[in-house]
């Protein structure tokens, strides 16, 4: 299993560098219209995000009857979630599956606790679109009304097993709904380098850009990271209050910014799984020793 995950860390990591280094000349030319400094200023709301996804999990998981602490719980998800930047749904999944186990938390109930995360991030996500982008983007894309419809369908109770908490689920839901917010900054952080019709209007389009973007990007599951679609969800979203160029730069910066948080957090759960590994390895040998004394 070691290499198979060591096979796993390195394919992700590379795809997910090589996303970044195959644009990188657009990058530059939009990191110059935009300006290091946003960028800078919308990375923490971007870690944000990441965060409040990670802590989403962890509540449902606990719910779960898997309660981990937090510095376990990031070090299964933020790994497991390079998993993203390979071609297909399952990476991610079978990525914390593995971790997990190295908490005793069993396959199907890691399984169960992504599931239900990505339910409720799709149901708030397309909720907080719903409420938002049609409003803005409306009038230049009639089909975005029909983002209302569905909303009073998006119950997350009949996608629960019984023995969810109603705590764990409300914890959850705050989270989600804590990190689009989060999401939604880091978006009008970078498209307020532009001229605009206004805050409100750019502010509400990137509260509502990014979920509904994060929706499109489950729905293309085949691309890593849903690339490609959410890019041009994102445009589609924010071409109803800046330029269209702008609304691409936005969207590519973005991505950036997102993949390079990703690896931040993935190596910085990576030192902790090392340490954590050692004082497993430790342990068991003490417990091993303590054994033999006793039978000795």
């Amino acid at each position: 299993m070691l290499a198979l995950r060591l096979t796993f860390l390195l394919a992700a990591v590379g795809l997910s560098v090589y996303a970044v280094t195959t644009r990188w000349e657009d990058v530059v030319a939009d990191l110059r219209q935009i300006g290091v400094l946003r960028v800078l200023l919308c990375a923490p709301a971007m870690l944000g995000g990441l965060f409040c996804g990670m802590r989403a999990w962890r509540a449902v998981l606990g719910g779960l009857g898997s309660p981990l602490r937090r510095r376990d719980a990031a070090r299964i998800y933020f790994l497991g979630q390079l998993g993203k930047y390979l071609p297909g749904a399952v990476w991610p999944v079978l990525a914390q599956m593995e971790l997990g186990r190295d908490h005793d938390v069993p396959r199907r109930r890691s399984a169960g606790a992504l599931l239900i995360a990505v339910v409720t991030s799709l149901a708030t996500g397309l909720a907080v679109a719903g409420l938002t982008v049609p409003f803005v983007a409306g009038d230049r894309h009639p089909a975005l009304w029909w983002l209302l419809a569905p909303l009073p369908l998006l119950d997350l109770r009949s996608a629960l097993p019984a023995v969810m908490p109603a705590r764990a689920m409300v914890a959850a839901v705050a989270w989600t709904m804590l990190g689009w917010a989060c999401y939604g900054a880091h978006v009008a952080v970078l498209a307020a380098a532009f001229p605009s019709g206004g805050i409100g209007p750019l502010a509400v389009a990137s509260l509502g850009g990014y979920p509904l973007a994060w929706a499109a990007g489950m729905i293309a599951f085949l691309l890593p990271a849903g690339a490609g679609a959410r890019d041009v969800t994102v445009v589609l979203t924010l071409s109803a209050v800046v330029p269209i160029n702008s609304a691409i730069a936005v969207a590519v910066v973005s991505r950036s910014v997102s993949t390079g948080c990703d690896l931040a957090l993935a190596a910085g759960a990576a030192v902790g799984a090392g340490s954590a590994v050692r004082s497993r390895v430790a342990t068991a040998r003490a417990r091993r020793a303590a054994l033999a004394i006793d039978e000795g």
